[in-house]
């Protein structure tokens, strides 16, 4: 995969050409920041800070300015062991020392406002994305198990999460095989204006893509944070959300040298008992849209492409991905898209044809500790160290537990 291959399928990148042909689409540009913050790094490094690479910061939301409470109030009611036990003594569960306490959450005013105005007007929730990935491995911290957001704490909160996030900032670059790593460059760690957004920092259907602005304050980066400060602009889309987007409606198209040469059932973790009949008809409502909207527009002569049908035939475009590297290839293998003869013959249209046939989730399950409860396990460690804490704590005020 070559770097220019990679950039192309930038959403901001692709966006402005298809923009009649997709979801309608929000692109803030990212600072320096905000970036340091989703690798758990001081968002606001100060002299002490610089040079040092110290274990991650703890998982914290940043402080909102809004106002606006980060998430909506928990409906119904939930016993509360803290309230049976003396609330002016330590926690519960594990003794809290002030003086232990970490930096407090950082804040980015300037981001957060143009998250949430961003989010209105696109009806009041939208689906985040970086330059390439959403954080679609982060569902499991959503109360409702989707990357739907309604404000900025629960964007930040998914893509603080999310492991694609991560590999957007720190391995999409470098694997690509003509990629040069930029030398440390002097980064912005002044105290003041905490955020560069140029203007209204947001590229909609009415507007350009807008670059963000750095400043240099003579500080110098170490090596191992060059990604962040390099030069390169990342950015925050946001995609209008639609709640009855029916999931065997998407699909992945592999163009190779130019030509479409094949195209999965997006979801291969499921059986969709109308699919099967149904893609003969969706098949050559794909392949007009490559040939007149995709194919003439886009430079790559490799690439892959995700669409959705709709129930009236209409075909929308969703995202472009590189050929090859992180890009799943669902009901393929790469070794069969990349056959000499693939391509000169008709088209080869994947889904599920019956149950037994499904594959499992790929890289967008939840983590494997939140799965395992067995004797020994994170969680069982942990349940019992709190059982036990708590215990203590009730029969210290004479409470049967």
């Amino acid at each position: 995969m070559l770097l220019e291959e990679l950039l192309r399928c930038q959403i901001q990148q692709w966006y402005p050409l298809f923009r009649r042909h997709t979801v309608p689409t929000a692109i803030i540009p990212l600072p320096p920041a905000f970036l340091r913050y989703l690798a758990g790094r001081p968002a606001y490094p100060d002299g002490a800070d610089e040079g040092e690479q110290g274990p991650p910061l703890p998982f914290v939301l940043p402080t909102l300015t809004s106002g606006r409470a980060p998430f909506p109030p928990l409906q119904g009611h939930f016993p509360d062991p803290v309230s049976l036990l003396d609330r002016d003594n330590t926690d519960p569960l594990f003794d809290s020392d002030s003086d232990d306490e970490g930096p407090p959450p950082p804040a980015f005013p300037e981001l957060e406002a143009a998250v949430d105005s961003a989010i209105a007007d696109l009806g009041g929730a939208a689906l985040p994305k970086l330059n390439w990935s959403a954080p679609k491995d982060a569902v499991f911290m959503a109360a409702d198990g989707t990357v739907r957001c309604t404000c900025f704490a629960e964007v930040a909160m998914l893509l603080r999460a999310s492991d694609c996030v991560a590999h957007d900032l720190v391995s999409a670059r470098p694997s690509c095989q003509d990629f040069v790593r930029a030398k440390p460059v002097r980064r912005n760690a002044t105290q003041g204006s905490r955020e560069t957004i140029n203007g209204a920092g947001v590229l909609s259907d009415h507007s350009d893509v807008i670059d963000g602005q750095e400043e240099d304050d003579g500080q110098v980066c170490s090596d191992d944070e060059t990604w962040v400060d390099d030069g390169f602009q990342y950015y925050l889309a946001l995609r209008k959300w639609y709640s009855g987007l029916r999931p065997e409606s998407e699909f992945r198209c592999f163009v190779r040298g130019r030509k479409l040469v094949g195209v999965s059932q997006r979801d291969p973790s499921a059986y969709y008992p109308s699919l099967p009949g149904w893609s003969a008809e969706v098949q050559p409502k794909i392949e007009d849209f490559f040939e007149d909207v995709v194919e003439p527009q886009f430079a790559s002569e490799n690439y892959t492409f995700d669409v959705y049908v709709r129930a009236d035939g209409r075909v929308k475009l969703i995202d472009f991905n590189p050929w090859g590297g992180y890009t799943l290839p669902l009901l393929f293998t790469w070794e069969e898209l990349e056959e000499e003869q693939r391509g000169e013959e008709e088209l080869e249209f994947r889904v599920v044809m019956q149950q037994g046939a499904v594959r499992p989730g790929l890289m967008t399950a939840i983590p494997y500790d939140m799965l395992d409860w067995g004797e020994g396990s994170g969680w069982d460690v942990f349940l019992k160290k709190a059982g036990n804490e708590l215990d203590r704590q009730m029969a210290s005020l004479g409470v049967d537990s």
